[in-house]
């Protein structure tokens, strides 16, 4: 099929960031087409397609509506329980954008001759010369470069950020402008399979979680009965039912054992940690510098931080200062400056502060 090089597959959400998309993109001359991914059996709904329809009709684009429940099912849902399973704190939207919605819309626009394809993602791509790098939203207020962390590096070429230089205020008001705002979805910040509490996702999957086991403190001393590991984080606070003059907090899931570690404040503060499954944008660049910015999770402002290879595999990280609540199974993200040089999951923190082993 032959490639019509200003046409662009925009990953179509129903939302005020993916709906200015069309109309940014269709401003820059592109021809677009929307595809809307039905992940769960919720955006099946009559009001959900609907919406999606109207929306396509208002912007004057097609629509093609693919359902890929089966894949989601088995790469993001699955993943997510099999982390609490395995005593890991996941982020779902990391995992989902490389294999899911970045995978599945790049394989449908090769399929029609589209050689691009966008998203509502607040976050840069820079084409210099031959290589394309991924960069933070010039806004960082609304940055959501962390979520696009573990993207193959073939596929920034794909991609095109309309996003990545307006601010929040600025995408709402071309909406209000053009009409959209009346007819698009609110803005929601759960995780799109959940409604409701996670612990009851998981409860009615893997009933099996539900164990109880000691709680301890960071000198091995015995505090109380846990309700399942499942329902704990590190850095948790509530819900744990031991009173004492200073709060108690999550500071390690013990699955071997089954057993809840818990401290103070202090306790929650290290400096290195481990990190697997790695994806580089750039290691190159990643390597030759001292001091990185790293994010450990997505509301991490991010701290310098040097890298070492431990094999092809595996990194260790050591902060420059300590921070509070580093936590296995999220994704620790690497920059310089604004660029974003790779990423990878916490999978190891260091215990030699911990009496309990």
């Amino acid at each position: 099929m032959s490639v019509d090089q200003k046409s662009v597959l925009l990953c179509l959400s129903g939302g005020v960031d993916s709906s200015v998309c069309a109309l940014i993109l269709k401003e820059q001359g592109y021809k677009v087409e929307a595809i809307y991914f039905v992940l769960t059996d919720i955006d099946l709904s009559k009001d959900k397609l609907n919406t999606i329809k109207r929306i396509a009709n208002t912007l004057n684009i097609s629509l093609t509506v693919l359902d890929i429940r089966e894949q989601f099912q088995k790469r993001v849902i699955k993943y997510f329980i099999d982390s609490y399973k395995s005593g890991l704190t996941p982020n779902p939207c990391v995992i989902c954008n490389p294999y899911i919605k970045f995978k599945y819309s790049i394989l449908e626009a090769q399929k029609r001759g589209i050689p691009f394809v966008a998203t509502g993602h607040y976050a840069r791509i820079k084409r210099q010369k031959d290589e394309v790098k991924l960069f933070k939203a010039t806004y960082p207020e609304k940055d959501q470069s962390y979520f696009l962390a573990l993207l193959p590096k073939d596929y920034l070429s794909k991609i095109i950020l309309p996003l990545g230089e307006f601010s929040k205020e600025e995408v709402v008001n071309i909406a209000k402008t053009k009409g959209l705002s009346s007819i698009v979805f609110p803005e929601s910040q759960e995780v799109c399979f959940l409604k409701g509490d996670y612990r009851n996702f998981l409860l009615e999957r893997c009933p099996f979680l539900l164990k109880r086991g000691e709680i301890i403190d960071i000198n091995g001393r015995y505090l109380g009965t846990h309700l399942g590991l499942f329902r704990y984080t590190i850095g948790q606070r509530r819900g744990l039912g031991i009173p004492d003059k200073t709060p108690y907090y999550v500071v390690r899931l013990d699955i071997r054992n089954n057993r809840l570690i818990v401290g103070k404040s202090k306790d929650l503060f290290s400096k290195t940690f481990i990190v697997d499954k790695l994806n580089w944008l750039d290691k190159r660049t990643a390597f030759n510098n001292k001091f990185l910015d790293i994010k450990i999770r997505f509301r991490h402002k991010g701290a310098k931080a040097t890298i070492k290879e431990i094999d092809d595999r595996k990194i260790y990280v050591e902060f420059k200062e300590p921070q509070r609540a580093i936590t296995p199974g999220q994704f620790a993200v690497f920059y310089l400056d604004d660029q974003v040089l790779g990423g990878g999951r916490i999978c190891e923190l260091p215990s030699t502060h911990w009496a309990v082993r």
